[in-house]
């Protein structure tokens, strides 16, 4: 049994999923996503001091923006993986769009030297179109699905499966205590059977004490790997 850490790095891409928009010119709001590459700078600084690595998802915008942060990721030996362009849900696009969505991200991937075989949709809506352009544009695997507790396929593609449990936006939108979230994710890890996959946002726990939940984690659960070596 493995244990994967990924990181949606969403930045102000993340808006366009997030519920009571429009954001323009709504500076509370957007600074709260722009604290994203602080937040990731505090991320990266733990995994290092357990020699750990990780998943990143990263939207193509959010490259585009600061493709440096995202090229240092790639330095240290992370991994990083397609999250959309500009992370809007796939639901609200047609087919080409859908298309474009992916070729778009792709391209940006492509200007940091990353070739990614690993997806995830932006807000985990994936719609049937996407998942069937993903293993003709040389995807390997998917993580955006909800249909079990440990990796399957899906045709093609191994899904390697996220559930809101193991996700940090529910706790810390409701404001619970890091150290909750912690007693429930080890003890998610101790039951686990199977691979399981944990998921933060950088702008949510690389802040104040919450960090104390990815640190906890790392020291319970010892070596993580990639998603690519989970899905191989």
């Amino acid at each position: 049994m493995s244990a994967a850490v990924t990181v949606d790095v969403d930045g102000l891409a993340g808006l366009a999923c997030r519920p009571g928009g429009p954001w323009s010119g709504r500076l509370t709001a957007r600074s709260e996503h722009e604290y994203v590459w602080d937040g990731l700078q505090r991320v990266v600084e733990l995994l290092d001091r357990y020699d750990a690595r990780a998943t990143f998802y990263v939207p193509g915008a959010t490259i585009d923006e600061n493709p440096s942060a995202v090229v240092d990721l790639l330095d240290r030996g992370h991994e990083v993986a397609h999250h959309g362009y500009d992370h809007v849900p796939t639901t609200g696009l047609d087919a080409a769009g859908e298309r474009q969505e992916l070729e778009r991200g792709i391209e940006a991937l492509a200007r940091i030297g990353a070739e990614p075989t690993g997806y995830r949709s932006p807000g985990w809506e994936l719609t049937p179109t996407t998942l069937a352009l993903l293993p003709d544009l040389g995807f390997r695997w998917d993580s955006s699905l909800m249909g079990g507790e440990h990796p399957y396929r899906i045709g093609s593609l191994i899904e390697l499966p996220v559930h809101w449990r193991l996700d940090d936006v529910p706790y810390f939108t409701a404001l619970r205590d890091p150290r909750e979230v912690l007693a429930i994710w080890t003890a998610e890890h101790d039951r686990a059977e199977h691979d399981v996959t944990y998921t933060i946002h950088p702008e949510i726990t690389g802040r104040g004490h919450r960090l104390v939940l990815l640190e906890g984690l790392l020291d319970h659960v010892g070596p993580t790997v990639t998603h690519a070596e989970m899905a191989a």
